[in-house]
């Protein structure tokens, strides 16, 4: 059966007659159309922003994969950075106990390559003196039991003046030499009382005399020795009252007091030219800079005034 219902829409050109069912099925199609084409659109949005997402999912990975590396790094540097830290502070510390004992005294702020350069420069000067000139202790003692200058003889009972200092030590005790130097002469000394003697006569005009010596030679006449060289033993031979060495330290034949130079190190270096005036130190200075230049003038090896 038809459907007898009709629509009549008129305007400027003038009528036309649908039926109802035309306008209907026509509707349905746009609508079917349009629905499907807002589907279809939707369909590739949504893949579209799948694929957005699925992207910006892998890019934050990647991200979070390089910012996880980025704070290893991080840690990495900080920690290197504070052992480097410590290291120089370590460094800064080891430089400043080298100073003191090389009688250094510098800026805390001065560069550390200038202050390393400069203890390098210093050591070399010292080095110098402390090969050539005696220096330092020649033996382990407990005490200095008679010091340089007048006293009264313990065995003589009178007053005369000793000529070096006694130091109180074990028979047996090994001595070494305080400087560089040749053995003059090894021998026992009846008329002066000092038993077995060694005389070492090292650059510069200086010698070293050791007396009470045990029997047992270290050295023979003529023999070079270098610092640090075993040269005898103390023993109690002459007139001696007890184990010990008595031990002279002479410039040109005139003694000096040898404690000045027992105590010479590094860290008073600068001393012992104010203390020991019998010592033509001006000239040996000059000599010494001339045979052994520097790099920069010494800093230290001030000609005392």
């Amino acid at each position: 059966m038809k459907d007898k219902f009709t629509v009549t829409i008129s305007d400027i050109h003038g009528s036309k007659h649908y039926l109802l069912h035309q306008l209907i099925k026509k509707f349905l199609l746009y609508f079917t159309l349009f629905v499907a084409l807002v589907i279809l659109v939707g369909s590739f949005l949504i893949l579209f922003l799948f694929k957005e997402v699925s992207s910006l999912e892998e890019k934050k990975e990647v991200i979070i994969q390089e910012r996880n590396v980025l704070i290893s790094q991080n840690e990495e540097l900080q920690a290197n950075i504070a052992q480097k830290a410590q290291e120089y502070e370590d460094l800064h510390e080891k430089v400043s106990n080298i100073e003191e004992m090389v009688g250094i005294k510098v800026s805390e702020e001065e560069n550390i390559d200038v202050r390393l350069e400069d203890i390098d420069i210093i050591i070399t000067q010292q080095k110098t003196f402390f090969d050539n000139i005696p220096n330092g202790d020649v033996m382990a003692y407990s005490e200095i039991s008679s010091k340089f200058g007048w006293r009264i003889n313990p065995v003589l009972k009178r007053k005369e003046f000793h000529t070096g200092v006694d130091l109180r030590a074990n028979i047996g005790t090994p001595i070494l030499a305080p400087a560089d130097g040749v053995v003059r002469y090894t021998e026992y000394n009846k008329n002066s009382g000092y038993g077995n003697v060694v005389s070492v006569g090292h650059n510069y005009g200086f010698e070293t005399y050791y007396a009470h010596l045990q029997n047992r030679p270290a050295v023979k006449e003529g023999q070079f020795v270098r610092k640090g060289d075993l040269i005898a033993y103390a023993g109690n031979t002459g007139m001696s009252t007890g184990p010990h060495l008595h031990y002279e330290v002479r410039f040109i034949g005139r003694t000096l007091d040898p404690e000045p130079f027992l105590h010479w190190r590094g860290s008073n270096f600068i001393e012992i030219f104010k203390k020991e005036k019998r010592v033509t130190w001006e000239s040996l200075i000059k000599l010494i800079n001339a045979q052994y230049p520097l790099p920069k003038p010494p800093s230290l090896l001030v000609e005392p005034k």
